[in-house]
């Protein structure tokens, strides 16, 4: 039977003992990091996080920088794969939400990128060394980053405690990233055909390139159709474009009134603003910045579709109905 772990924020002084404990452990004396490196005077103004589990013993940390970059995610050895480590960068992700970053990144080790892309984060630039090991740059924009106010309303607390997952509980990560029209349009209509009771749409401008397509409609209507409680919702910022040029989407709305809901935000997109959709509990498909046809696709990733899930939620509650969009014409 597994120890349940939960994830605290620690403050430098109250913990060094033992962050620096895990981290030695970890780092100097197993990675052989030398110890001029891990011990880098960054400690002190950063928030730190560490793992307990039930008989009171710390057996993993990280921590985040001013600057917004997650670092020294260590779990010990005996405990790796017990899905601790995926506290730890949600707790981290949280708390930079907190904080206000609209872009979090990390240097992950190379063997470790897949762990860091089921958490969301995308690789940039190219592989380089770092205290002697291979590591690649990735990041993740954070999608609550379409509107400030919004944003500022969500005010749930940032770590949450919770039992450890065992990784065979969850679905295998079958993450996709995508740069490019054709190959972001095959990916969004992969996860939306993939959905069997939920969608949810979150697109400043639900883009006719992508979106006001047959395939597109057709697969959102066989999902409304498919059975009495399933649940579409679509948020848009604008709904001036929509209504000037007619979407498949908004006449599909109009037929289905009841099982197809769009809502607009009163926000303005700008660089930062994203685009993404949510299929059931663990399916997302996500562009970073809502104007490029770049980002990345999973269809087993209840960690990061929950978040994206809960970035929707607080939107919507801010979002009203349109009546540009109920007298649309067909």
């Amino acid at each position: 039977m597994s120890i349940a772990t939960h994830i605290i924020k620690a403050d430098w002084e109250s913990h060094k003992d033992e962050l620096q404990r895990i981290r030695e452990v970890v780092f100097v004396e197993e990675q052989q990091v030398p110890r001029d490196i891990e011990w880098d005077g960054e400690d002190e103004t950063s928030t730190h996080f560490l793992a307990v589990n039930e008989l009171g013993q710390y057996v993993g940390c990280a921590r985040l920088l001013p600057s917004g970059q997650i670092g020294r995610m260590a779990v010990l050895q005996d405990l790796r794969g017990s899905g601790i480590g995926a506290q730890l960068l949600e707790a981290a992700i949280e708390e930079g939400k907190a904080q206000g970053f609209d872009r979090l990144f990390l240097h992950a080790q190379s063997y470790a990128e897949a762990f860091y892309r089921k958490g969301g984060f995308l690789p940039y630039g190219t592989p380089f060394e770092e205290a002697g090991i291979s590591h690649i740059a990735m990041e993740l924009k954070l999608p609550v980053a379409f509107g400030a106010e919004t944003l500022q309303a969500d005010t749930r607390p940032a770590i949450r405690p919770q039992p450890v997952r065992r990784a065979l509980q969850e679905p295998e990560s079958q993450a996709h990233t995508f740069d490019g029209f054709v190959a972001c349009s095959d990916e969004l209509l992969r996860i939306i055909s993939s959905a069997q009771r939920r969608l949810l749409i979150l697109s400043p401008y639900l883009d006719h390139e992508l979106f006001d397509k047959q395939p597109v409609a057709d697969a959102i209507s066989a999902l409304a159709r498919s059975a009495p409680k399933v649940e579409v919702r679509i948020l848009i910022f604008d709904s001036k474009p929509l209504v000037d040029r007619g979407h498949r989407l908004m006449d599909l709305a109009r037929r289905l009134d009841g099982k197809i809901k769009i809502r607009v935000l009163s926000e303005r997109a700008d660089s930062q603003s994203s685009a993404f959709v949510c299929a059931d509990l663990d399916a997302y498909w996500l562009l970073p910045s809502y104007d490029l046809h770049a980002g990345v696709a999973d269809t087993g990733n209840p960690v990061t579709c929950r978040r994206l899930a809960e970035t929707f939620e607080t939107a919507w509650s801010k979002s009203k109905d349109d009546t540009e969009l109920r007298t649309l014409k067909l």
